[in-house]
């Protein structure tokens, strides 16, 4: 893996387990007198554990097939 890819799918895994963590153990956060629902990290422990896993993936060539197979490509 490239140093950056590396360096990128680390900061999301953190992301998504400091998240997470906040989820179960309802860590309250206040921003500019406004709380955060801690109902959000859920989602947004997914979506930065999901980017993490995606980018890990790709870089060792995993990728998913085509949606549309080959339609508008020529052979």
């Amino acid at each position: 893996m490239k140093p950056f890819t590396t360096l990128t799918v680390a900061f999301l895994a953190l992301i998504a387990i400091v998240q997470l963590v906040r989820f179960i153990f309802a860590w309250p956060i206040t921003i500019e007198g406004t709380a955060i629902p801690v109902w959000a990290s859920a989602p947004a422990a997914a979506v930065a554990g999901t980017l993490a896993t995606m980018l890990w993936k790709e870089s060792f060539g995993w990728h998913l097939p085509p949606a549309f197979g080959r339609i508008g490509r020529r052979m």
